[in-house]
């Protein structure tokens, strides 16, 4: 009896003791570990702390509130590693964190718990960063400049601002805040990357060109704009595992304040129009053969360099004897050339006379303000006079040292013979010779119908070729689908042999579009090839209903909108 009971309580010894290092065995399963990648960093570098796990079900969501009292967590990311060891299935799960010091000095990475376990506190060295010697350039910073650099500087007048921003080494995830003059509106013109010396140190840069646009008079304030991102060094830890260390950046600009002038009280002009050059010119589409009651178009074309073409306001017309206007409606686009913006707007008007002879299309004249010279100047578009010939549908009056016609003296004899007293033979012969004329009008009336028939038909647009329409269709099916890569070539493809631009430049063609909802989805399909995360506000659908809409108006005026803008800067368009 005794010997059962020694036998029973080792074997519950035995169970006890197995049973304790199961579990125990499970605990440390379950166990998670810490490490950081550096021990010791300067102050604006970042460190990644990375937790450890060899069981899957245990999980990494915690409550990492403790380490952001001296830590900013900027990014963290879950990984999981699966293997096979002796024929087992193992998997090891990671989170990895990166995070930056909020201040220099020895700090400690708390403990964290994890449901039962938790791990241990790391400490970390960071030092000061290094100060830089009198007078030397920091390896990051911006600057700023307007242009002109002097004023004055007007209402709705545009000046540019300059933004460059230097920077020594690999500049990643870099991001600068825009420009935000209040009350002012800001077009981004141009950027150019390029390098240049500082202090001699040679420096990268990148350089934006702004165009701002005062919308009130008195002080205009640019606030400092922030530029944040991390310098890095690529160091190659493997041919698989590239390391990537840095610190964090984070510059100001300075802060512009400018004076804004009002319009000169000297101004005399109906309409406030501020710009580097100002230039009026006209076409007049009119033949010999213009007639009363037929229109005769004139075109009255404004260029403008420093103003936007919403800023070009409709010359005014003085009145015009004998004739009636209808205005069609304005067609306008806003270009740039990287500093400034091209404003080209054109006016039409339909112009029918009421009465033959000449007909003077009037002068007009625009008073404008010369932002280089700071004076008032005067747009002149000269008069144009067109010969109005008399209605083809109305004879025109016998002149009064004209030959009577052939058997005029036959019925003057019969008006004034003895026969002269029964008047139902000049009666019929009246009906006779009023019917022989209004048939003869007729005939030319269907004569002159057939012969504009004619050149309305050689006027119209060319039938779509077959390979257009195939092109097309092909075009219209990727962008129904939402295939962007597809229809960006199919669009520049159409633009090269059949569209307006035969550079195939999605850019150029959206700046050309007065169409806002057309315009941002052609900039957004150009993003494909270059910022594919900005594409992704692409409406294919939209795209192509847009795009039929404005292809059809587009042939329907003949193309007149895909000619280019006068070269403003030509010396025979200069004015004195």
């Amino acid at each position: 009896m005794v010997i059962f009971r020694n036998r029973f309580s080792d074997w519950s010894i035995r169970l006890y003791t197995a049973g304790l290092l199961f579990c125990l065995s499970l605990a440390a399963h379950a166990a998670v570990e810490v490490e950081l990648d550096r021990n010791s960093i300067v102050e604006g570098e970042t460190v990644t702390l990375t937790f450890t796990t060899d069981d899957a079900r245990q999980s990494l969501d915690a409550d990492f509130s403790p380490i952001e009292k001296d830590f900013e967590i900027l990014d963290r990311r879950s990984e999981t590693q699966l293997s096979i060891v002796n024929g087992r299935q193992a998997a090891v799960v990671r989170l990895v964190m990166t995070v930056e010091p909020k201040r220099s000095g020895e700090l400690e990475i708390p403990a964290i718990v994890f449901d039962d376990s938790s791990t241990r506190p790391l400490a970390l060295q960071v030092d000061p960063a290094p100060e830089l010697a009198p007078g030397a350039l920091p390896p990051v910073f911006i600057e700023v400049e307007v242009s002109p650099k002097t004023g004055p500087y007007y209402v709705h007048a545009q000046f540019g601002l300059i933004v460059r921003v230097f920077y020594q080494q690999n500049l990643t995830e870099a991001a600068i805040s825009p420009p935000e003059p209040s009350p002012a509106s800001v077009r981004l013109l141009q950027e150019t990357p390029y390098q240049a010396d500082r202090g001699g140190e040679r420096y990268r840069v990148l350089e934006r060109n702004y165009a701002i646009f005062p919308e009130r008079s008195g002080e205009l304030i640019i606030p400092r704009m922030q530029l944040s991102g991390r310098l890095v060094e690529r160091r190659s830890t493997g041919v698989w595992q590239p390391s990537v260390r840095g610190r964090r950046v984070s510059v100001t600009s300075e802060e512009l304040r400018l004076d804004i002038e009002p319009k000169p009280s000297g101004f005399s002009g109906k309409e406030w129009q501020p710009a580097r050059e100002f230039r009026l010119t006209q076409q007049i589409s009119s033949s010999d053969a213009l007639r009363v009651g037929e229109p005769v178009t004139r075109t009255i074309i404004v260029d403008a360099i420093g103003l936007e073409e919403n800023m070009i306001v409709e010359p005014a017309w003085p009145d015009i004897p004998d004739a009636r206007i209808y205005p069609d409606q304005p067609q306008g686009i806003t270009r740039d050339d990287g500093q400034w913006v091209l404003g080209h707007k054109e006016f039409r008007y339909a112009v029918v006379p009421e009465q033959e002879g000449e007909l003077v299309l009037p002068e007009l004249t625009v008073e404008w303000w010369d932002t280089a010279s700071h004076r008032q100047r005067t747009a002149v578009l000269p008069a144009h006079t067109l010969l109005v010939q008399p209605s083809a549908l109305v004879p025109p009056p016998a002149p009064a040292s004209a030959v009577p016609p052939p058997g005029a003296a036959d019925l003057a004899q019969l008006s004034t013979g003895p026969g002269a007293h029964e008047p139902a033979y000049w009666r019929w012969l009246t009906l006779l010779f009023a019917g022989l004329w209004l048939l003869t009008l007729f005939f030319a009336w269907r004569m002159r119908s057939g012969r504009a028939e004619e050149r309305e038909k050689a006027e119209e647009p060319r039938a779509i070729s077959q390979s257009e329409a195939e092109l097309l269709h092909s075009m219209q099916r990727a962008c129904e689908s939402g295939d962007r890569r597809t229809a960006r070539r199919l669009l520049q493809r159409w633009l090269r042999e059949f569209g307006p631009d035969s550079s195939g430049s999605l850019l150029e063609f959206a700046s050309s579009l007065g169409a806002d909802e057309l315009r941002r989805n052609i900039q957004a399909l150009d993003a494909e090839g270059f910022r594919p995360a900005a594409a992704e506000s692409w409406n294919g659908k939209a795209t192509w209903k847009r795009f039929s809409e404005w292809r059809k108006n587009w042939l329907a005026r003949g193309r007149e909108s895909a000619a280019p803008l006068t070269d403003l800067y030509a010396k025979e368009n200069r004015q004195a």
